[in-house]
């Protein structure tokens, strides 16, 4: 079956002009990564998504999950800004960077969709002289001074006599965490 030449050109004018609108407006209505606002501690949901344990250095892995309806992105470390026992609050002092047994990331933007997940490690240790605890609550920002989020977690934590827990953060990794095997 063959075509006939005007409607050939009809067709091919067609498609260049969808084309042509596409192109122009295309990339001017989708936002780049850079338009991409900070994730608020309120765009997310948080959960333990695995631990690690190893030397005495037991590791939580909290996903958070971006429950707005647009992207929105994290970057560098959350600032995790207190932790609980069933019995309240204790005193903790937080180094960014390594955890035993969390794989380790560079600082990096990470934009999350909408119900997209990234995640960081929160570690602690139980080989000083007092007795552990158990950590069951970690209340955690997205950016320093920032609003927080709450997340249930099981984590043990001993300190040096007369010191706060000593807690260890990984930064935000794309993806969910999940305990290595």
């Amino acid at each position: 079956m063959s075509t006939s030449t005007p409607k050939r050109r009809a067709l091919i004018v067609s498609v260049a002009t969808a084309l042509t609108a596409l192109a122009i407006v295309g990339p001017s209505s989708i936002a780049s990564a850079g338009d991409v606002s900070a994730c608020a501690a309120t765009d997310l949901s948080a959960r333990v998504t695995g631990t690690g344990a190893g030397v005495s250095q037991p590791a939580v892995y909290i996903t958070v999950t971006n429950t707005s309806s647009a992207p929105c992105a994290v970057r560098g470390y959350p600032v995790i800004t207190r932790a609980a026992t069933r019995t309240g609050p204790k005193a903790i002092s937080v180094t960014n960077g390594a955890v035993m047994n969390a794989p380790q990331a560079r600082v990096k933007r990470i934009v999350i969709s909408p119900n997209g997940h990234a995640w960081f490690a929160v570690g602690a240790a139980t080989a000083y002289d007092t007795r552990p605890v158990t950590f069951t609550r970690i209340r955690f920002a997205t950016a320093a001074g920032g609003p927080t989020r709450s997340v249930r977690v099981s984590l043990q934590a001993s300190r040096p006599t007369g010191q706060p827990y000593p807690m260890g953060v990984t930064a935000f990794m794309p993806g969910i965490g999940r305990t290595e095997s």
